[in-house]
C-alpha cells in the first residue's frame, strides 16, 4: 500500500509539472503563463528530491518482501534498488535540491510561488470539505497548514542563521511533497466518487482510488506534522561538533 500510494501520486505530480511546462509556452495569457513558470520552478525539486528519496525506499521495501532472494539476480529486485539509488545522486543530489528549494525558489518573487501553491490547495480543499471527501480534505488543509508553519519559520529564523536552513531543507522538502501528492490525491480521489456516483465504468478501478487516497491521507499525511517539529529544532546541536569531536573516542 505505501509504494501503490507514493507511485500513483508521484505520476500524477509528475504529469501535474509536465502540464505546467506546456501551459509555459501555450497557455492563452501572460497571468496563466507566468504561474504556470512559478509552479514549474518550485516543483521541480519536490519531484525530482522526495520523488527519487521515496521511491528508492519503495524499492527497498519491494527488495525486502523477497527475504533473502532479494539479493539473487533471478528475480531482478536487486537490480530495480541499484538503479533507483543512482536517481538520488544525478541530476542534483537530493541534498542540493532541497537546498534549492528552500534557498532560492522559496524566494524568488517575493514567495510568489509557494503562495500560488498555497492557494491551489486551500481552494480546492475547501470546495471538497462539503462532500464525501471532507475527511482526506481535513487532513489534507492540516499538512498544508503544516508546511505553511514550515515556510514562516524559515523566514523568522533563515536569515539571522543561515544554518537554520540547511538543517531543514531535506525535511522541507518531503513535506512539500507530501502536500503535493495529497493535492493530487484529492483530485484522483474526486474523479473516483464523480465516476462512481455516475455509475460510469470500472467501479473497482475507482473504488481502489478511493480506499488508496484514504491510505494515503492516513499514513503518509501526518508525517507533516513530526517533519515541522525537526524543521523547529533548528540547527544548533547539527552544528554544536567540531570536527576533532567526530574523532573523539
Amino acid at each position: 500500500m505505501d509504494a501503490k500510494a507514493f507511485t500513483e501520486g508521484m505520476r500524477a505530480l509528475c504529469l501535474w509539472g509536465a502540464l505546467q511546462a506546456d501551459l509555459l509556452h501555450h497557455a492563452q495569457t501572460e497571468e496563466e503563463r507566468q504561474m504556470a513558470d512559478d509552479l514549474l520552478s518550485l516543483l521541480t525539486p519536490v519531484i525530482k528530491g522526495y520523488g527519487t528519496d521515496k521511491g528508492y525506499e519503495v524499492a527497498t521495501n519491494a527488495q525486502q518482501v523477497y527475504g533473502g532472494h532479494g539479493y539473487v539476480a533471478e528475480w531482478g529486485m536487486e537490480q530495480y534498488v541499484r538503479d533507483a539509488r543512482i536517481a538520488m545522486i544525478y541530476e542534483g543530489t537530493n541534498g542540493v535540491q532541497a537546498m534549492d528549494l528552500v534557498g532560492r525558489k522559496l524566494a524568488q518573487n517575493g514567495g510568489r510561488a509557494i503562495q500560488a501553491l498555497f492557494k491551489i490547495v486551500d481552494e480546492e480543499c475547501a470546495a471538497a470539505k462539503g462532500g464525501a471527501l471532507a475527511d482526506f480534505a481535513t487532513r489534507l488543509e492540516k499538512a498544508s497548514g503544516d508546511l505553511k508553519a514550515s515556510t514562516m519559520w524559515f523566514m523568522q529564523n533563515g536569515m539571522a542563521n543561515p544554518n537554520n536552513i540547511g538543517a531543514g531543507a531535506h525535511h522541507y522538502m518531503h513535506i512539500m511533497g507530501i502536500v503535493a501528492l495529497g493535492l493530487q490525491w484529492l483530485r484522483m480521489a474526486e474523479s473516483a466518487q464523480r465516476a462512481l456516483d455516475a455509475g460510469a465504468g470500472n467501479a473497482a478501478f475507482y473504488e481502489t482510488k478511493l480506499v488508496t487516497a484514504r491510505y494515503f491521507a492516513e499514513r503518509y499525511m501526518p508525517d507533516c506534522g513530526a517533519l515541522r517539529r525537526k524543521i523547529e529544532a533548528g540547527s544548533e546541536a547539527l552544528m554544536a561538533l567540531s570536527p576533532e569531536m567526530f574523532a573523539a573516542a
